[in-house]
């Protein structure tokens, strides 16, 4: 088919913004294209016939610019930061292990060790994850099941 059709059977509606609007109406008034509906099909043909992008998606806007490197100085400081984060998290945990064991010998519970209680709520915190993902995957099972079914 080409820009010539011999009949138009289509009809495509857009919002646009007032700006892109406006400037189709200039090119009309400035003799460009004898209508709006004709500068928009002129558009419409240019963007089918020009190569396919790499990407398989579409991109309609510019990809946003690459994050500038943090300067050296900053990136020591990040990072002096963080390990220093890591280090007191690791201290908190190990206190809460402390004192959790020792109330809980307190209690008569026995002789409960503050690494014991640490490897218990890892081990939680791991089991947790892996039910949670089993979770997610039955639902996305579903999910893509009830789609099919209704097409």
């Amino acid at each position: 088919m080409t820009s010539q059709a011999e009949g138009f059977s289509k009809r495509i509606q857009a919002n646009v913004p007032a700006e892109l609007k406006d400037a189709v109406r200039a090119l009309v008034e400035q003799g460009a294209y004898a209508s709006e509906a004709e500068a928009v099909r002129a558009a419409l043909w240019q963007f089918v016939h020009q190569p396919a992008p790499a990407s398989p998606a579409l991109t309609l806007s510019p990809a946003p610019a690459a994050p500038a490197p943090l300067p050296d100085e900053l990136h020591r400081d990040l990072k002096r930061r963080l390990d220093l984060l890591a280090w007191l998290m690791t201290v908190a945990l190990l206190l809460m292990a402390t004192i959790a064991s020792r109330i809980l010998n307190a209690l008569g519970r026995g002789g409960v060790e503050p690494m014991q209680l640490v490897e218990e709520a890892l081990q939680a915190s791991v089991q947790d994850q892996q039910t949670a993902r089993r979770k997610l995957a039955a639902g996305w099972h579903a999910f893509r099941q009830a789609g099919q079914h209704r097409l």
